[in-house]
């Protein structure tokens, strides 16, 4: 009798990274930011994201607790904390932040279930429910009606010191584009360097916007997340902000700046880490791309040409009130697929 010796694996093939591992991997991207805000010596915002950690594995145990049953993970729980942390100003008391956090995660997940259960992102709902409870203690908008009637409000912002230059932002201008941007016919204008660096925002998630392309290209080259919702959002949300956002001011169209949009607010952390939370998104990818289009129109609404200090946050929960109808979409769709797919495999039978 002949024995088979080759074993295989296809049964247990991972297409994916395990869920806990990509927990872990988001977590671990993240803490080059943690270390840089150690670095400049920005403990209040440490000590924020801290509280907010706690708060948010303290909401989960007791959770737990309550409806009698095993976690996922702890690691979720540490990941939402960090969240909100993030997204919290670095002036927002401790302990009115340590409360909140805790109340709300504890009602969110009480109210709309545990993780891929909930429509709405549970870090984005206690994010909006701080700011209702706090909302002094968030900055305004830096953009006013004045810079955007000059038509060029990065350098009023860079001029003011609204948002402070890096001592090395000139040398790093220059140098991309003498030697890089050049040959694209692209020249980055003087500043704007320290947008990706360190914008010196009083939320922690707006200042390094470099490490947080960093993360998500690890993510991404790891199989962590999908990129086709943020890619979606990035790009309807500067259309709109190319095309649009001087319009109702200077009159003029085309031309409004793209970069102080995406590098402002914490679009691009709120995309790579909280619009595509799980569960709360569409499966297929013409629903990817209908939510992703979507969260660019909102974030054009909710954050205008940028610097907005919860536009991003409310943009995730807009369009996770549109993913329940999408996903409905999505189920009638693949019924009328399966049903129209049996019927002609019954006719092929025949």
């Amino acid at each position: 009798m002949k024995i088979n010796t080759k074993l295989r694996f296809s049964p247990f093939v991972h297409i994916s990274p395990a869920f806990p591992n990509t927990i872990a991997a988001m977590i671990l991207v993240l803490v080059p930011q943690l270390v840089f805000l150690g670095i400049y010596k920005d403990y209040k915002a440490l000590l924020v994201i801290t509280v907010s950690v706690l708060a948010s594995v303290i909401a989960e145990i007791v959770d737990n607790l309550i409806q009698k049953k095993m976690s996922v993970g702890s690691f979720v729980s540490v990941l939402e904390g960090l969240i909100i942390g993030m997204f919290l100003p670095e002036v927002y008391p401790p302990l009115l932040a340590f409360f909140v956090v805790m109340f709300s995660l504890f009602v969110v997940k009480y109210c709309f279930g545990g993780l891929a259960s909930n429509w709405a992102n549970p870090a984005a709902c206690t994010i909006i429910i701080a700011w209702f409870t706090g909302s002094l203690f968030f900055p305004d908008f830096q953009l006013n009606a004045e810079m955007l009637e000059s038509a060029n409000p990065a350098s009023m912002l860079f001029s003011m010191n609204i948002i402070p230059m890096n001592e090395n932002a000139n040398i790093v201008s220059n140098f991309l584009n003498s030697h890089v941007l050049n040959h694209f016919g692209f020249v980055l204008p003087e500043g704007y360097t320290s947008l990706f660096w360190d914008t010196h925002a009083l939320i922690p998630a707006f200042r390094f916007n470099m490490l947080t392309i960093f993360a998500s290209l690890v993510l991404a080259s790891l199989s962590m997340i999908d990129l086709l919702i943020p890619v979606c959002y990035f790009t309807v949300y500067a259309i709109l902000v190319r095309a649009f956002s001087l319009e109702p001011f200077t009159g003029l169209t085309g031309q409004g700046d793209i970069l102080l949009a995406l590098l402002t607010s914490g679009t691009l952390f709120c995309g790579f880490f909280m619009l595509s939370w799980y569960g709360t998104t569409p499966m297929s990818i013409p629903g990817k791309v209908v939510y992703g289009v979507l969260a660019g129109v909102c974030a054009f609404v909710m954050s205008g040409a940028g610097t907005s200090p919860t536009g991003a946050v409310f943009t995730v929960i807009l369009v996770n009130t549109a993913s329940p109808v999408i996903q409905l979409f999505e189920d009638k769709c693949y019924s009328i697929y399966k049903s129209l797919t049996l019927k002609t495999r019954l006719e092929h039978e025949r």
